[in-house]
């Protein structure tokens, strides 16, 4: 007898079971479609974006035929103060000058170059200030040119200039 009443009480907690699941999926439904929808509207946002960081990127493509150089020279060379390293020493930095390469076929190269050419200045000092961020361990070329470059083409909101180099840079 207690055999069938327990047959009896789990057909009945799973008939139970089978019924509020099935309000339960006719109730989330249209929460789960609305949701979808929401994430649908989002990813397709994100995408827009990513096409628009392609379309500035696609400023990297150039060839050695693209580019211009923009020299600037110091009268004489500079010398900065690097930040203390692990010994504890004063060290420097020297630079004769900087050359920017621009991007020629870049879609803000026109607009761009004169304010390039009148700002030099402001140039110098974001590389400067490269420069003295780093320490003698960490003062290497490749990696201030690096961080000046980011830097310039986040002032510029552009990637007209696409390389930084350093000319006579040596540490002492």
């Amino acid at each position: 007898m207690k055999k069938n009443i327990f047959s009896v009480i789990i057909t009945a907690l799973t008939v139970i079971n089978v019924v509020l699941t099935a309000i339960l999926f006719f109730v989330m439904l249209p929460t789960f479609q609305k949701t979808n929808t929401l994430i649908t509207q989002v990813a397709s946002v994100l995408n827009i974006e990513l096409d628009a960081d392609k379309k500035a990127n696609a400023d990297e493509n150039y060839t050695f035929k693209d580019l211009e150089n923009l020299a600037v020279a110091f009268d004489a060379q500079e010398t900065y103060n690097l930040k203390s390293g692990a010994d504890g020493k004063a060290h420097y930095a020297m630079l004769k000058g900087y050359t920017l390469s621009l991007n020629k076929t870049s879609e803000d190269y026109s607009d761009l170059k004169d304010t390039i050419d009148t700002n030099k200045a402001e140039i110098t000092d974001i590389i400067r200030s490269a420069i003295q961020n780093h320490t003698i361990d960490d003062a290497d070329q490749a990696a201030i040119q690096k961080e000046s470059l980011e830097k310039i083409q986040k002032l510029l909101d552009s990637k007209v200039i696409v390389k930084v180099m350093l000319d006579g840079y040596v540490t002492q």
